[in-house]
């Protein structure tokens, strides 16, 4: 692999630094809007405990199940105790194009709850485990509450940065460096959240799912992972891929956490 090249490479170790902000290593026991936004800003008991207050419903989504929408007036939003998930936004130009994917501890629409009739489109890569979050009832407290507006901001800034992260990506790389650099992203967004031990995790992710998000064909796609296999950087089963070298991809691709979560690393 040849590309971009950093001179410094920050993962695990840089991004474990935010560590007094607490995990989600407990998985789907503790996830919910007040330990998810908890590791974006500092929140005290107060700030916690009003999150946990917001009329908040669970709700299964079915592995390929019809597609579920959310639309008229402010979007909700929605935790990932359990899955992955994509999220679309609907029109009558495109359809309906895949714009990002989530896994567990991730918020699907914070973003698009500060539009008026935005629709939102959530598709289950597997069956899913979600919490409905009043959209109304957050943004009420996010303007009466400094620490729980911050932490949506950071909330939405990473985002933002990881979506800026994978444009970048796209059009400066060759195709198997933009699927080494997604991985890689994926893989940084487990640790920064303390779901993951080691360099393995799971990517129950379609082909195609990711050749909308790169750009790529399916098959341009599985191309490109057996060549990363081939050149000893990963290790993919079905369900689950293991990073081999880690810092030799990060090298290859430019990939820097500290683009992503900088500003939480070092508040």
């Amino acid at each position: 692999m040849k590309g971009l090249t950093a001179d410094r490479v920050p993962l695990a170790n840089d991004i474990s630094r935010k560590s007094k902000l607490g995990s989600l290593s407990n998985h789907g026991a503790c996830i919910n809007i007040a330990q998810v936004l908890g590791l974006y800003g500092e929140m005290g008991e107060e700030s916690l405990n009003s999150l946990s207050k917001i009329r908040q419903k669970p709700v299964e989504l079915k592995k390929n199940q019809q597609v579920f929408s959310v639309c008229e007036g402010r979007a909700d939003i929605f935790v990932i105790k359990e899955g992955w998930a994509s999220l679309s936004h609907a029109t009558n130009s495109r359809g309906q194009d895949v714009c990002n994917i989530f896994m567990p501890g991730d918020i699907i629409g914070m973003r698009e709850s500060f539009f008026e009739s935005r629709d939102i489109i959530i598709f289950p890569i597997t069956n899913c485990e979600l919490i409905k979050v009043s959209g109304d009832h957050l943004h009420a407290l996010c303007k009466e509450n400094e620490e729980v507006r911050k932490a949506i901001t950071s909330y939405v800034m990473v985002n933002d940065n990881i979506t800026i992260e994978r444009l970048r990506s796209c059009t400066h790389h060759r195709s198997v460096e933009r699927v080494a650099h997604f991985l890689l992203e994926v893989y940084a967004r487990f640790k920064f959240k303390g779901l993951l031990e080691g360099n393995v995790f799971d990517f129950p992710v379609t082909q195609e799912t990711v050749g909308e998000l790169l750009g790529m064909t399916s098959v341009h796609v599985s191309r490109c992972m057996t060549a990363l296999e081939q050149k000893k950087f990963i290790r993919k089963t079905r369900s689950s891929v293991k990073l081999l070298k880690p810092e030799e991809m990060a090298k290859n691709t430019g990939f820097d956490s500290d683009f992503i979560y900088g500003h939480i690393c070092l508040g």
